[in-house]
């Protein structure tokens, strides 16, 4: 099944099956259902890690490239009269090689640093490349503290420093429709989302069991929806091309690929982490959200047991608890504003409860990040190159 509705995850605890496909969210997709099976989100292998091994990240590719070309020089057939010369000419031929291997490593390193761009940046010379990605999904704690004291631990990465960044936070008199730009003046911007699902067991601080995903994607809202969406491949360590959509049409990357799935699912269904989306979602949760402040950002927030928090985020993000004991679930979720642009640029979402077998612990937590708002403005989003031929 593709990945059409986001992520589409139940945890679970009491066997090795975290995740499931949360079928209230797949019925649009059900024709896609076989032909689309090596994106399967079924199972632990539908986070990506069974992507066209055709696909590698750019380094991978490069240095390919370049040891495949010193093999075929290496072993050409040297059949003239003066091997000696040829010898010679080998070695200028070799230092020549080794400098321009130098020169294209040292582009790539730099190319790398720019995560936020990733799939840009791939997407640009052949709209099919894998980017590396360093994606830490590792155990990380730092404790989220709410206005009433009432406190949640994160464990993702990519949120690290929420918590001490709300903590050093004061209240604030700014209402939610003050500090959120209206998703009526947001036009293009790039996204990502990155979930983590963790299953702990008795009093071990690491997870018995554990399953990530994540979706990237250049928007255009500005008229209709229009997406170019990544997905992340965690046995490559890299950000894979995974779906186009407007309007008009839909194309799917699978088997070295653009497949025409038009019709099947609408575009706003390939990425739900949406500026709109996310901007309903905290004002459908007004009621319970806080807004405090400092110097720079706006936190629009609530670390507790309100249940309206995961019937909006954990609905927006398709994440629900299976075997779980529900009255025992705690949700949290922090927004970040910047105070001089009113952009949303992260927002956090993490999930608790114990297990319905004595001793199982689950945690479920989203890290959503959107930037460069108006970045593709002139030049309009990644539209995958021969799709349309």
């Amino acid at each position: 099944m593709l990945l059409f509705a986001g992520f589409l995850f139940l945890a679970g605890c009491g066997s090795n099956d975290t995740e499931e496909p949360a079928e209230e969210n797949t019925e649009s997709t059900e024709g896609t259902e076989e032909d689309a099976s090596d994106e399967s989100v079924e199972d632990k292998e539908g986070t990506g890690s069974e992507t066209d091994p055709e696909t590698d990240t750019e380094g991978t590719e490069s240095e390919g490239d370049t040891s495949e070309e010193e093999s075929t020089e290496e072993t050409e057939d040297t059949t003239g009269e003066d091997r000696g010369t040829e010898d010679s000419d080998r070695d200028d031929e070799a230092e020549d090689e080794e400098t321009e291997s130098e020169n294209e490593d040292g582009t790539e390193e730099d190319d790398s640093s720019d995560s936020s761009s990733s799939i840009t940046d791939s997407a640009s010379a052949d709209s099919a490349e894998s980017a590396s990605r360093d994606i830490n999904f590792e155990v990380t704690e730092e404790p989220l503290t709410g206005l009433d004291g009432t406190e949640m631990t994160s464990m993702f990465e990519m949120n690290s420093g929420l918590g001490e960044q709300l903590s050093n936070a004061e209240e604030s008199d700014a209402a939610l429709e003050e500090v959120l730009m209206p998703k009526e003046d947001v036009s293009t911007y790039y996204a990502e989302t990155f979930m983590v699902i963790h299953v702990f067991t008795g009093d071990s601080e690491q997870p018995a069991d554990s399953d990530m995903a994540g979706l990237t994607a250049e928007i255009d809202e500005s008229d209709a929806f229009e997406v170019f969406s990544g997905m992340f491949d965690p046995a490559e360590s890299a950000v894979v091309p995974y779906a186009y959509a407007n309007t008009d049409s839909l194309f799917v990357y699978e088997n070295g690929m653009w497949n025409d799935y038009t019709g099947q699912a609408d575009a706003e269904e390939i990425y739900y982490g949406s500026y709109s989306n996310l901007y309903d979602a905290f004002m459908e949760s007004a009621d319970v959200v806080n807004v405090s402040e400092d110097d720079e950002n706006y936190y629009l927030h609530n670390i507790g047991s309100e249940d309206v928090l995961h019937d909006t985020f954990g609905t927006l993000f398709s994440v629900e608890f299976t075997n779980a004991d529900l009255a025992e679930q705690q949700n949290g979720v922090i927004g970040v504003v910047d105070k001089e642009t009113n952009e949303l640029s992260q927002v956090a979402y993490v999930s608790t409860a114990p297990g319905v077998v004595e001793g199982e612990r689950l945690h479920i937590e989203v890290s959503s990040n959107l930037d460069n708002y108006g970045e593709y403005d002139d030049s309009g989003i990644t539209v995958p190159e021969g799709i349309y031929e």
